[in-house]
């Protein structure tokens, strides 16, 4: 936290500020940013999607990951958009990320992708606070799940994968939604603290065609502290963290 109070969080290779975010970095967001894609090999990853970038931390860990990567990132809310641009013309990675001002809904030219990542809103039905961004952010009045799935799907590569994070509470619907609009899961990754809590979030790998489905485990925690990362979170981290 800066003298301002403004929120700046420090990476090896760039930094995000995301203080006019109504969605800060979260643990959510860096377990996806490590693992989307990763069952691609680097090369075959050229065009990345971000919907609903926030601060544009997925966009800025994905350009690290895939050095071949063009990526776009779209946000609806417009002080969100600005810092994500802001963000990533300070990164050694802005000649290759671009950010738009723009719902899903009404965004696309025609293009397709390797890559869709997209950490959503996922509240639905919840109580709103009184902060319109944060609310924008967290709850799925303006994206809901089938809109999300069926415009995604219309936007990937023919060999192209989508990675969502979600609450595992809802993955009966998750697998419904994305069985009805034609979408088939490859992997599933079933998020947890450790082993001792239940499960909470689930990382789904989504593609236009069929294949065997790969279930796993992801500890978040290390079995001797709780306020350590396990070894597999700490693998995956690597790259962006200094520990």
């Amino acid at each position: 936290m800066g003298r301002s109070g403004r929120r700046i969080q420090v990476f090896k290779q760039f930094e995000i500020h995301d203080d006019a975010c109504g969605m800060k970095v979260g643990t959510d967001a860096l377990v996806l940013g490590a693992l989307a894609g990763r069952h691609h090999p680097e090369q075959t990853i050229k065009r990345v999607l971000d919907i609903g970038t926030g601060s544009g931390i997925l966009a800025l860990m994905l350009a690290q990951r895939f050095p071949h990567a063009l990526i776009d990132a779209i946000e609806v809310e417009p002080e969100a958009c600005l810092q994500a641009t802001r963000n990533a013309e300070a990164s050694p990675f802005t000649n290759r990320i671009r950010v738009h001002h723009s719902a899903l809904q009404g965004w696309g030219g025609g293009e397709v992708f390797d890559l869709v990542v997209c950490n959503p809103p996922f509240f639905h039905n919840h109580p709103k606070s009184q902060d319109r961004k944060r609310n924008l952010a967290r709850h799925d009045d303006a994206l809901p799940l089938p809109v999300l799935l069926t415009r995604a799907k219309s936007l990937l590569a023919e060999s192209g994968v989508m990675e969502v994070i979600f609450p595992h509470d809802r993955d009966d619907e998750f697998m419904e939604v994305s069985h009805r609009v034609g979408l088939h899961v490859s992997h599933r990754v079933t998020v947890r603290a450790n082993a001792s809590n239940p499960p909470l979030r689930t990382l789904w790998s989504l593609s236009l065609t069929p294949s065997p489905q790969h279930t796993h485990i992801l500890f978040l925690e290390s079995e001797s502290d709780d306020h350590v990362w396990s070894d597999d979170m700490r693998q995956a981290l690597h790259p962006f963290i200094q520990f």
